[in-house]
Order: structure tokens, then sequence, then C-alpha cells
């Protein structure tokens, strides 16, 4: 897959994958938004996509698969939340985290055009 860093430790952040490609968008831990015990990046799918992708690629936010990586505070780990469609993706992503720092957790809020039955195009 295009475009996975190296390194994703320290970061929070939102992705996509867009034809097999990663539009990564991520923040240092120390600029991540506090929301109880964990650290999310500060913007939403949706403003990023629009700022950034809608006049390129003419569909909305949810179409593509998409995710975000999360800090827990308390337990000193990322979570990287993901689209079910993109498991082989977010398992790439996943050993860019050194150690045993990054837990998968596939969630049904992430889902794309493909996945959703009630999509509409």
């Amino acid at each position: 897959m295009n475009g996975i860093p190296d390194s994703l430790d320290n970061q929070v952040g939102l992705f996509f994958i867009v034809r097999s490609g990663l539009l990564l968008h991520s923040c240092k831990l120390a600029d991540g938004e506090p929301c109880g015990s964990f650290l999310n990046y500060p913007f939403s799918h949706d403003k990023v996509w629009w700022e950034h992708y809608q006049k390129k690629y003419h569909v909305d936010f949810d179409y593509y698969p998409r995710g975000r990586i999360v800090y827990n505070k308390a337990e000193q780990r990322y979570i990287l939340y993901y689209d079910g469609c993109i498991e082989n993706e977010a398992e790439e992503m996943l050993s860019r985290f050194s150690g045993n720092t990054c837990q998968l957790s596939h969630d049904e809020h992430y889902q794309c055009h493909m996945c959703c039955d009630g999509y509409v195009i």
C-alpha cells in the first residue's frame, strides 16, 4: 500500500484508503485532542475530506474505506479503528508501531459505500 510512513509511533490521526493508497492525516501525541483517557486527532474525516479531497474525488467522505488511530493514555497503547474491508491495510499499518503498542479494532462506524447496505450514491 502506498503512503505508509516507516513509523506511526507517537502519532494519532485519521486515514482513508483510496485506490490502494493511504491518505493519512496525523499529529504528534502532544498535539492530540484529549477526550477522557484518550488522545485523538483534532479533526473529523468529514472536515479533512472537504478541505483536501472533495474537489479531486467528487464523492462524500464516507465513500472510501477509512479509519482512525487514537491513543489510550491509561493503557499506554494505540487503537487503530478501521473499516472491515481494509483489514490487510490495517494490519500493514499495525506493523508500523514498535513492539506491542497498538491493537486493531474493526469498527462499523467506519463503513464505506461497499460495506454499508443502505449507502446511497
